[in-house]
């Protein structure tokens, strides 16, 4: 039951992947995309490599790399605030 749940997401992401890089216009805001993630990543790596922020890591993972690449800088504030008053 797992290989064919697992093909049928290959597949499913296949053709995913062959609707958004048929149309240019799609391929361009993929692009955008994939780059925002890119610097969102690095902007928490080095933020959590800082000394300063050492009492406020913040994970890298899916959410706060997405909350950083869609709210950028006031995203990190965001996230680093969040950190500190409520969880």
């Amino acid at each position: 039951m797992k290989l064919v749940w697992l093909i049928v997401f290959a597949a499913s992401t296949l053709a995913l992947l062959f609707v958004l890089l048929r149309r240019p216009l799609s391929r361009i805001s993929l692009k955008k995309v994939i780059v925002h993630w890119i610097f969102a990543a690095t902007a928490l790596f080095l933020l959590n490599y800082l000394e300063f922020t050492q009492a406020y890591a913040l994970p890298i993972n899916p959410l706060t790399i997405g909350t950083a690449a869609v709210l950028g800088v006031p995203g990190l504030a965001l996230l680093l605030g969040v950190q500190q008053f409520i969880v």
